[in-house]
């Protein structure tokens, strides 16, 4: 499969980058499989070590991240948390009917407390990329396991081999 990392312009006016290259993909039909949506991933404020945010999002493509968290990081720790709306990126996608994920720092309300801020640099997050790195690591997971293709049914097993099994 095809991967394709993307930055997004004009998120904090309206997601009006990530809206229109979801309209795109709708409108020329583009196969997408998923996409996982990384926005604020350095602060670690809450106990836990990553937060899927479960609003505007796909449940199953959720579960798939916890899988592999649980898989290739047993030690994280997660949890769920909502925006209450289309909180980032990842909400275009999902409302064009495409699986969408977004994986986040802490629960919403405890994010960093920074953000928009001149307050908002690397030593507000502790001088180090370690929670960030997390992020990373299932990034890399996702993009390994969701880019095989040769299952029928994408994500039925929670993970995908070359076999259909």
């Amino acid at each position: 499969r095809t991967v394709k990392f993307m930055a997004y312009a004009a998120e904090e006016v309206g997601l009006l980058g990530s809206e229109a290259i979801a309209a795109s993909y709708q409108a020329a039909g583009t196969p997408v499989v998923a996409v996982l949506q990384l926005d604020m991933t350095a602060y670690h404020g809450s106990v836990e070590d990553i937060a899927f945010i479960a609003d505007f999002t796909s449940a199953e493509l959720n579960g798939f991240l916890v899988d592999l968290l649980t898989t290739y990081q047993p030690t994280q720790t997660w949890t769920t948390t909502t925006c209450g709306y289309g909180c980032s990126d990842h909400a275009p996608w999902h409302n064009r009917g495409f699986p969408a994920a977004f994986a986040f720092e802490a629960r919403v309300g405890e994010e960093s407390p920074f953000y928009h801020s001149a307050g908002d640099t690397v030593a507000s997050f502790g001088n180090s990329a370690a929670h960030a790195a997390k992020f990373a690591r299932l990034t890399a997971a996702f993009v390994v396991e969701a880019g095989i293709d040769g299952t029928e049914v994408v994500f039925s097993d929670g993970f995908e081999n070359t076999t259909g099994g």
